[in-house]
């Protein structure tokens, strides 16, 4: 069962396979500047909207159908081009804007004898592009 999709990846649920995004969290705000006024208080000034933002973890396990190294591989070759696409979750897009990843991080949890990687944990942050 499909949950969503992002850079060209399904997130999905099936009795073969388990790739789904965890501990997804958003931000989002406005931006202000700060006027400084001759013998008084200073004077707020709203900008406008802050970005979108949101981080999020994939555990990939050779066990629940996904190639670790591949699909590792395959993210961090999007987050060092200008690849950007809707992050979509239950058929929702998450804003009107697409998304770029701002960062990727990842924790090799085994590795078996000759280097193959079989489970690891992917952090994305990913922000709106505009």
């Amino acid at each position: 069962m499909a949950i969503g999709s992002f850079m060209g990846r399904v997130f999905t649920v099936s009795h073969t396979k388990i790739f789904t995004p965890s501990n997804l969290k958003g931000s989002t705000g406005s931006d202000w500047a700060t006027h400084e006024v001759v013998g008084g208080k200073a004077r707020s000034e709203w900008v406008g909207p802050k970005l979108k933002s949101y981080t999020f973890d994939l555990l990939l396990r050779a066990q629940d159908g996904v190639p670790p190294r591949s699909t590792l591989d395959y993210f961090q070759r999007m987050a060092e081009s200008s690849a950007v696409d809707w992050f979509v979750v239950g058929g929702v897009p998450l804003s009107p804007y697409p998304f770029k990843i701002a960062g990727i991080s990842e924790t090799w949890d085994a590795v078996l004898q000759g280097g193959v990687l079989v489970e690891c944990k992917v952090s994305l942050t990913i922000e709106e592009y505009l």
